[in-house]
């Protein structure tokens, strides 16, 4: 591998809430679920790479909120290094109404779905990073920004 296969990713993602329940995106192939969002763009700010990657994978214009989570996250995919950071967002409103269950949330892609997991169920997911399942089901939305990495894990 070359120096120049190498490269840390810049992924934006978000936390969208409905009651005491996280939007997830499933891959529909690999069964695995992950927070919604996508790669930074050069010279793209993240919140609006996440606002983009929102509207391209379903359809929606979400207001993205402050910044809850940087996560160092390194990996192999298919025998290939990788290197993330993650900058994950609020998603405070997502545009969907105002009702008491969440709404079905459509995906635009087919290799992808979106569901709503309740938190107390956060560990029975395939959550990718896994680091951020224990994260997720103790959230709370008002505490300072977090860092966190799981660099050893590799």
């Amino acid at each position: 591998m070359s120096k120049n296969d190498l490269e840390i990713e810049t992924i934006a993602r978000g936390v969208a809430l409905w009651g005491d329940a996280i939007l997830l995106c499933r891959s529909v192939k690999g069964g695995h679920s992950y927070l919604p969002g996508g790669h930074v763009e050069l010279g793209e700010a993240a919140a609006t790479a996440l606002r983009r990657e929102f509207q391209e994978e379903c359809g929606l214009s979400p207001t993205i909120g402050r910044l809850l989570l940087t996560h160092e996250h390194v990996f192999r995919q298919k025998g290939r290094l990788r290197h993330e950071i993650n900058l994950v967002f609020h998603v405070e409103h997502i545009g969907l109404g105002t009702g008491t269950a969440p709404p079905l949330v459509p995906s635009l892609e087919p290799k992808i779905a979106f569901e709503w997991v309740p938190r107390r169920s956060m560990h029975q997911v395939d959550l990718r990073p896994d680091a951020l399942g224990t994260w997720l089901a103790t959230l709370d939305i008002t505490a300072p920004p977090a860092w966190r990495s799981d660099l050893d894990a590799d």
